[in-house]
Order: structure tokens, then sequence, then C-alpha cells
């Protein structure tokens, strides 16, 4: 895989042609710039802000090299997280190595985002108005989170999923009324990778005697939007997909189709870089031909979200201070290294991790209608390849009407405890692109309450 280049131009190249994994497009990718200085323990505390407030910091996960994970807690509005059993959501961002502040800030979830002039101003799309949030950046080396050695950057889903359930551990024993509440997991796109696994580790933890004793989890649902999870099916369906919108005449179709043939071949004899590299040329190729669109929502030729403020806001002395980040760190959104760590693992599957989940707890995938990357098409291919008993009762179960506020806002199919939503006029970032559906999303999903 070619990494990722640091000046602007070739910057945004890779954002529009290769890091499809991003959970948003942005307009800088930072190099994390470490002190030698090592964490010699937690950073964590207390922080208020235009009258909302939580936990943030780091939690120091290796002793001997001082690397250590970022999370930001935000209690519900009019909540009070130490007393009361208000569910709790936890996002994790994509990449493989974005950071969760992006969601939280740019995606609608915080209580508050970020304008144009590094100003934070509130929000009134915020999943806190009914439960806690709270993103944490992984793995080692996203955003404010710190890998101080090359061993602590993993690079696997199963090395990497590790830490964080260690880190949840740590949490739980220092914080104990944090977990003591249901907890639901969502993401998007290479978290489709992630939260499969963190959830399967979490259950089978809670089901082990000993592991049990340390720390239970009540995790009760995950939800994932837009996941890339098994390339091997959805690599394939790029062609379709593209067909099926118009984006492609037959000369062209034949081409990505022939990109196709190979990606897969490559995923079947583990050929790791050249499958990423051939899957990767399948989408500069269709958003040439189709003229330059947008690979996270093919309405839009507009290849910048607007991000406003919020790399400033986040790098600036005062925010680190609200924080309690380290002066020394840099937050970086999208981590160079971390990508370049995973580089094996982006054409490799984690859907063995979802028969199990979905026979134990909820699950929810959900897909932008107007994304590219990772189209309904692909993830129609994922879901009908999970090795669930009941996936063909769900592929022949009623497709509802979901609407909010009287109005439609997609399809969801449901069979037990897995649910499959379409979201209309919605690309890759459905909580940026489709904010107060989103939240009817989640709100319906955690509560229990059905689609229809």
């Amino acid at each position: 895989m070619t990494p990722l280049k640091l000046n602007f131009q070739e910057k945004l190249i890779k954002m529009v042609s290769k890091v499809w994994l991003l959970s948003f497009i942005v307009l800088t990718i930072s190099a994390h710039e470490e002190s030698s200085e090592k964490l010699l323990g937690d950073t964590d505390g207390t922080w208020s802000l235009m009258g909302f407030s939580g936990w943030a910091g780091e939690i120091l996960m290796n002793p001997l090299t001082g690397s250590s994970y970022f999370y930001w807690f935000f209690q519900a509005i009019e909540g009070n997280a130490t007393s009361d059993t208000r569910p709790l959501i936890i996002w994790l961002q994509g990449g493989p190595g974005c950071s969760g502040n992006y969601g939280m800030l740019f995606e609608n979830i915080a209580p508050f985002t970020v304008n144009n002039k590094s100003e934070p101003i509130p929000n009134p799309y915020t999943w806190a108005s009914d439960f806690h949030v709270m993103t944490i950046d992984h793995p080692l080396g996203a955003g404010f989170s710190v890998a101080k050695a090359s061993y602590d950057m993993k690079n696997t889903t199963a090395g990497s999923t590790q830490q964080l359930y260690n880190l949840l551990v740590k949490l739980n024993t220092k914080y104990p009324w944090m977990f003591n509440r249901p907890l639901f997991i969502f993401g998007e796109s290479f978290g489709g990778h992630w939260i499969p696994a963190i959830a399967y580790t979490i259950l089978m933890n809670n089901n082990n005697p000993v592991s049990s004793q340390i720390a239970h989890f009540n995790l009760q649902g995950i939800g994932v939007g837009d996941p890339w999870t098994d390339p091997i099916t959805q690599s394939q369906k790029y062609s379709a997909f593209s067909v099926a919108t118009g984006l492609l005449n037959q000369e062209e179709l034949e081409i990505i189709q022939t990109y196709e043939a190979q990606v897969l071949n490559e995923i079947n004899t583990a050929e790791w870089d050249d499958a990423e590299n051939d899957w990767t040329s399948i989408t500069d190729l269709i958003v040439n031909y189709a003229g330059g669109i947008n690979v996270y929502n093919i309405r839009s030729y507009e290849t910048n979200y607007n991000i406003h403020g919020i790399p400033a806001w986040l790098d600036s002395e005062s925010t680190k201070n609200l924080l309690h980040v380290p002066q020394n760190l840099h937050w970086v959104d999208c981590s160079n290294s971390v990508y370049n760590a995973m580089t094996v693992d982006i054409m490799n599957t984690a859907i063995h991790y979802l028969p199990f989940v979905i026979d134990t707890i909820p699950v929810m995938i959900y897909n932008g209608q107007d994304d590219l990357i990772v189209n309904i098409l692909s993830t129609e291919a994922m879901v009908a390849n999970i090795n669930w008993p009941g996936i063909p009762y769900f592929q022949y179960s009623p497709k509802v009407l979901w609407t909010v506020n009287g109005m439609v806002a997609g399809f969801a199919q449901t069979y037990e405890n897995f649910s499959f939503v379409v979201v209309l006029k919605s690309g890759h970032m459905v909580p940026h692109d489709q904010p107060i559906n989103a939240r009817d999303l989640v709100y319906r999903f955690v509560n229990g309450e059905g689609w229809s």
C-alpha cells in the first residue's frame, strides 16, 4: 500500500481516492508529533463547558513506555452519570486510525460543535439529549491517544481490540459508576472491524468466570454505519452499484469488473497489499469516470467537507487544558502511522465475530443510500455472508418504511436480534448528513422501539 503523504496536494488526492475508510473527509492529515516525555500516570479529570460537562483525558496503558488512550465522556443533558442509570453510548471512528473527536464534533453527536472561528456552539442534534456519550481515540496512535513504542501500535483488529478491552477494564475500576448502566457501542466505516470485535471480546469475557469477576459490562447492543467488515464480498459490488446509479457505461463497467476479479483472487491468496492497491484503483476509476464525484456521497462533487475550526480548537492550549491532555501532544485527525500499521488488516475480514454477537445481543447495520465507498449493495453482500442461522429468514423479512416527523427517512428490515436500515439522502457519514434522522435511529434502537 502506498503510504499517506503529508503535502497538501497528495493529501487531497488521498482523501478523494484512497482513504475511503475515514468516517469523514478532512482538510488536513497531520503527523502525530510526540515528545520524548513519557506519561507517568493518568491525566484525566472533569471538564465543563457551556453548561455541558463530563470527564476526559489520558489513561496510561503501558507504564514502561508511556503509551496511553484518550477518552472523552459527555454527560447526558440534565443527567448525572455518577448516580443515574441512563444508557451509555461509546462511539468508535473508522480509518483505521481516525479520531473519535470528529464524530463528536463534526457528526453531531456531542452537545456542541465548533464553528469556522474555532468557537464552540450548541448542537441541537446531539445524542446527549437522551444518553451519556463517550468516544475513545482508538487504536493507540489515533487522535490524542499515544503509542510511544512500535510494539504498542498493533497491526490487527484482534491485537488492538484487546488493548481497547483493557482500557474499558481500567475505566471500570477507576470509575465504577461509568458502566453501571446499559452499554451500547456505535461507529462507522472501519468500525465494521472494531465494533464486532470489541463486542465479541466483551461478551466472551462476561461469560468467563474469572474475567467477569474483574469487570462485567452490560452490553445491550451495537450499531455500525456503512461498515467495512468483509472485503471479500464487499469489494465485488462496486461495478453493480455504479451501473445501477448511472455512473458507468459498458466499457467502464468491464474495466471495473476486471479489477474486482483481481481483488478477489488477491484476497483468496492473502496478497493483502496488492488487494488493497487494486481495490483502491476501483474507487479511483469510478470517481474519475463519474466526473470527480465525492466517493463518500455520489450526489456531491464537493470533495472537501467544511470542517470549520475543529482542528484548531482541538489543538489549542485551552482545549488541551479543558480535556486534561498534555500540552506536548498534538491532535491528529487520522494517523498515518496507524493506517500503515493496519495495512494487512484492511482487506481482511471481521465477519466471524458477528454470529456470536447477533446470537447474544441486538445488532443494527445501517447504510447511507448515496455512499459509494461502502455502498448498499456491498453491505447487503456482507450481511448475506454472515454465518448466522437467522440470515435466510432475515432476507425474507418484510421491509418497513421508517418515518421521522411524518417524512420517510429510510427502510428497515428486522429478524430477531438483527436489523438493517437504509438511510435516505445520506452518504457515508449518516449522523452528519441526516442528523435528525440519525438521532431518531439511535433512539429507536437503544430503546427497542422498532421502526414502524
